[in-house]
């Protein structure tokens, strides 16, 4: 086996670590929300071992060391030794949760393992090990002693089993892994069959291995553990107590393989830059398809076959590029998974008894979307917790439970996806906000501001209605760093407060960074793209379709319904005409409803392919994008909301931008 194959198996092990750990968060959450299901501690006991196990196999000794420390408490707990309802049980697991995952991100970068946090391992050991007399464990025995001395030889032999090879084992890197153990002679015996006939999963021989191991027995235990339940491990009369050579190489237990699967279903793992480059032709064949329309429209000369062919093109790559979107699809759930436990290590922190509700966590994003989510919804739900929800007597003064409720949801709504956290606390307290603003500087004293620009404020770097600086908040970064996030994602970020009642952000997101349904307009020769998903229908005007309001608000009534008319040729400085816009696209917004966007002419319905203006530009308030058309000309792909906002804030202020 080569370098590049090693190198691609301790890849795939840090992959399926991480996602190890991720579950074994989950599971630890669980527990500590009182959850009693046996299956529940078993599956993560299997999460922590199997860690184990490729951390042994691949000669990451620190990992494994700490996950074996790990693994005991985790086999007591399912053994009923320990009760995870005891206090500080479930604190020093997660503790260890998040120790393990930091040692794996130190192992796969490369970098030293990060200092045990407070005497962790210490505490893992003191959940299972009685308090005994210091003089009991003074001094080794001298059998100890002689059964650690480096020097003594110790032979092994490793017979594979059929499951051996399935388990993703093979014998050149474990004996690659064992010289890490003191490995210094290997002999094979027995013999292979005709190459055509040789069965991967009928191994015929066996290979006896010498060692001199320098940490002694327990360290060839540790070793072969993550081997035993698939492959015989017989240990000569120089070692005492053969590991596991009591359980049968092909038993089948939960727990058998480095990849613990709860279904059916089998996985290929790609690397994401293989799929973005596949997006990326995917886009460019729909740009040329495109193209290959536009002229086959234009052409006199064009033939029925011709455009039937293009047609049956269309679909086929229309088929091609909804798979390709479908293989980025990631749930939330991995990112939601991470967020009860911030909330219970704050709500110690703070003294304010919480609990989180996790809503719509199967919900699909575009992977990288979903790798951009966990810092905004940290933040998020820290400033919740912080300055949302009151102490327990503020509530109950109030009329409130003692305990909060912070809500954590996300929903899809055409092609966008809507992330919500709302909280049930006091509400944003305007006069203070303004009063924190304006000690700071970031407006001026004699600024009269109304209720929406306060809320913006707390979207300015450097604000915050702290007065001491805690490891919780205090520096001003937090919201600021969601605004800056969200905006480069593509999306926004608006929230409404109810004084008492709470508040609630509401994160809109696209679900796909690569590729949309869009509807083109145009104004005089401009064109633009409006996303389809947010298109409700298209009107034709009249003189006397349009009404105005005293604030000069135009809007106009459809089926007993009034909905605000949009300029779009005023948004974006076009000049004027001599008539009034004959068409008006409805578009649908979060915060204002169906909104009637006045053009010139609607061209019609396209796939297009999504362009960052923000990396090839800047970026431009209220455009999203923007795209390639068939003819080779540019369009922007328009915000609605977006231009909305950035045409109602007044020049003075700054407050998204």
């Amino acid at each position: 086996m080569s370098d590049s194959d090693d190198e691609d198996f301790t890849a795939l092990f840090f992959d399926e670590a991480r996602e190890l750990l991720e579950a074994l968060q989950e599971h630890l959450n669980a527990l500590a929300d009182g959850d009693t299901d046996p299956e529940v501690v078993n599956a993560a006991f299997r999460a922590v071992h199997s860690v184990k196990g490729g951390a042994a196999a691949f000669g990451y000794e620190g990992l494994a060391g700490f996950a074996h420390g790990f693994e005991t408490v985790m086999d007591a707990l399912r053994n009923g030794e320990l009760d995870p309802a005891e206090a500080g049980v479930v604190e020093v697991l997660q503790r260890a949760g998040d120790r393990m995952h930091a040692l794996v991100e130190a192992a796969a970068a490369g970098r030293d393992a990060p200092a045990d946090d407070a005497g962790l391992a210490a505490d893992l050991a003191a959940l299972t090990t009685p308090a005994a007399p210091k003089a009991a464990t003074a001094a080794p025995s001298p059998q100890n002693s002689a059964a650690n001395t480096p020097e003594a030889e110790v032979l092994c032999r490793v017979t594979p089993g059929p499951s051996f090879t399935e388990s993703g084992h093979d014998m050149l890197r474990l004996i690659r892994a064992a010289r890490r153990v003191g490995l210094k002679d290997v002999h094979v015996d027995g013999a292979l069959p005709p190459l055509d006939q040789v069965d991967p999963t009928d191994c015929r021989l066996s290979w006896d291995l010498s060692f001199r191991p320098p940490g002694g027995p327990t360290a060839l235990e540790e070793f072969f553990a993550v081997y035993g339940h698939t492959a015989q491990i017989e240990i000569l009369p120089s070692l005492p107590g053969p590991p596991r050579a009591d359980t049968p190489p092909d038993t089948e237990r939960p727990d058998q393989s480095p990849v613990a699967r709860e279904t059916g279903d089998k996985y290929l793992r790609v690397e994401l830059s293989r799929i973005d480059r596949l997006v990326n032709l995917v886009g460019e064949m729909l740009i040329t398809q495109a193209a290959n329309t536009a002229a086959i429209e234009t052409a006199e000369t064009a033939s029925a076959a011709s455009a039937q062919t293009v047609d049956v093109l269309s679909r086929q790559l229309r088929e091609l590029q909804e798979t390709v979107m479908a293989i980025r699809a990631q749930p939330v759930k991995s990112v939601f998974r991470r967020m009860p436990r911030l909330v219970r290590d704050l709500s110690q922190k703070l003294g304010k008894p919480a609990r989180l509700e996790l809503g719509g966590e199967q919900t699909e994003v575009d992977a990288t979307v979903i790798e951009e989510l966990a810092e905004p919804l940290t933040h998020m739900i820290r400033n919740a917790m912080d300055h949302g929800l009151e102490d327990p007597a503020t509530r109950e003064a109030a009329g409130k439970p003692a305990t909060g409720e912070i809500r954590l949801s996300a929903e899809h709504r055409g092609e966008r996806v809507v992330i919500t956290v709302a909280d049930d606390g006091a509400g944003v307290d305007r006069e203070r906000v303004l009063a924190h603003a304006v000690s700071r500087g970031l407006v001026g004293a004699d600024e009269h501001l109304n209720p929406e620009d306060i809320d913006l404020l707390i979207f300015r770097p450097g604000f915050s209605t702290s007065d001491t600086v805690s490891d919780v908040s205090g520096r001003g970064v937090g919201m600021d760093v969601v605004k800056k996030k969200i905006l480069a994602m593509g999306g926004r970020c608006t929230f409404s407060s109810t004084p008492g009642a709470g508040t609630v952000f509401q994160i809109t997101l696209p679900l796909t960074l690569a590729v949309m349904d869009g509807m083109t307009v145009a104004v005089d020769d401009q064109r633009y793209v409006l996303p389809l998903s947010s298109v409700v229908e298209a009107l034709r005007l009249t003189a006397d379709d349009g009404r105005a309001l005293p604030d000069g608000t135009q809007v106009l009534e459809r089926r007993g319904t009034y909905m605000r008319m949009f300029d779009l040729r005023g948004a974006m400085g076009l000049p004027r005409g001599d008539r009034a816009p004959p068409l008006a696209v409805v578009v649908e917004t979060e915060a204002a409803g169906p909104v009637a966007v006045t053009v010139d002419q609607v061209i019609g319905q396209r796939q297009i392919v999504l362009k960052s203006l923000e990396a090839n530009y800047g970026r431009i308030e209220g455009i999203a994008g923007a795209t390639i058309l068939g003819d080779g000309q540019v369009a922007l792909i328009l915000d609605i909301p977006g231009l909305m906002e950035a045409q109602a804030a007044p020049p003075r202020q700054e407050l998204m931008h």
